[in-house]
């Protein structure tokens, strides 16, 4: 890939509209919007084993205090994980964690062994050092030679 974007959302756009590179690895949910977006100009490969991610939401208090914006940003928090804030990330094609919402949108995403950062890589300080230091796999993988 001869461009190296800042995010997914990035990268979708460069590979699907701009049609470089041959092969897009990204999040799950990137794979369906393309698909929802330009048809079946693609083929989606699922794999049988992936990682689970499970992004950090959370106040940061110096912040919200220094704002004064604790109230909503508790409430937005609180609403990402209720019935509708759930359904809303499954209508997004994003892995839903409610039992309510994983049920309604159980067809939409195929059945994946997922592991953990902790149970492959041996957490996320062991991770960083040996795969996104300066010179780990990041680094090699991507230096063009």
């Amino acid at each position: 890939m001869p461009v190296l974007d800042t995010g997914a959302r990035g990268s979708s756009i460069t590979f699907a509209q701009r049609a470089q590179g041959d092969v897009f690895i990204s999040w799950e949910n990137e794979a369906y919007l393309l698909e929802k977006e330009f048809g079946a100009k693609f083929d989606v490969v699922i794999p049988s084993l992936s990682v689970l991610a499970e992004p950090a939401v959370t106040i940061v208090d110096k912040n919200v205090d220094k704002k004064g914006t604790r109230a909503v940003a508790q409430a937005y928090l609180e609403y990402l994980y209720s019935d509708e804030g759930q359904d809303i990330a499954g209508k997004h094609f994003y892995r839903p964690i409610s039992a309510k919402a994983q049920a309604k949108y159980a067809k939409q995403f195929p059945k994946l062994n997922l592991f953990t950062v902790d149970q492959a890589l041996g957490g996320w300080a062991k991770a960083k050092k040996d795969h996104f230091a300066d010179g780990a796999n990041f680094d090699q993988i991507y230096t063009k030679k």
